[in-house]
């Protein structure tokens, strides 16, 4: 059980070390669906990019599946002691290697496309890559909420 909270902050420090060497973007592709296949929260506990905002305690959470490559994420984020939520529309499409990747557009008109990087082979950790149509791109690491809470609650 105590093994989750290590293998994260490994697959965390590889990022960060593929982040300086600038490898990140050209780094092989995983699948998007394994990451899709998640239904509990997720949590972003690093990021990479768009350090500037005031906005935290960022989150997604899938609501609603419309088709194997349709999904509604609701996506939270914290200003002050206010919460923010917003839902997208995530699309997967395949890439020319046949790896899918996500993208979607959120309320201010500003396009997203995720590529999946990292991951723990058991699900709680995943690594995205973001690419912004306004020129903001990096990474973010995520782990589901519940699990790496109770996890945190026995050690």
């Amino acid at each position: 059980m105590i093994f989750t909270l290590p293998l994260c902050l490994g697959v965390m420090a590889a990022a960060t070390a593929a982040q300086h060497t600038g490898s990140s973007e050209n780094s092989k592709d995983i699948d998007m669906m394994k990451m899709v296949e998640v239904n509990e929260t997720l949590v972003v506990l690093k990021r990479k990019h768009t350090q500037n905002t005031t906005h935290r305690c960022l989150s997604a959470k899938k609501q609603h599946r419309e088709s194997d490559t349709q999904y509604q994420y609701e996506l939270r984020a914290r200003l002050g002691g206010q919460y923010y939520a917003q839902t997208v529309n995530v699309t997967l499409d395949k890439d020319q290697g046949g790896v899918y990747k996500s993208r979607y557009t959120d309320r201010d008109g500003i396009k997203y496309n995720l590529t999946l990087k990292e991951m723990d082979p058991t699900g709680p950790c995943f690594v995205i890559f973001v690419n912004k149509d306004d020129g903001n791109k990096g990474k973010f690491l995520f782990i589901t909420l519940c699990r790496n809470l109770r996890k945190l609650r026995s050690v």
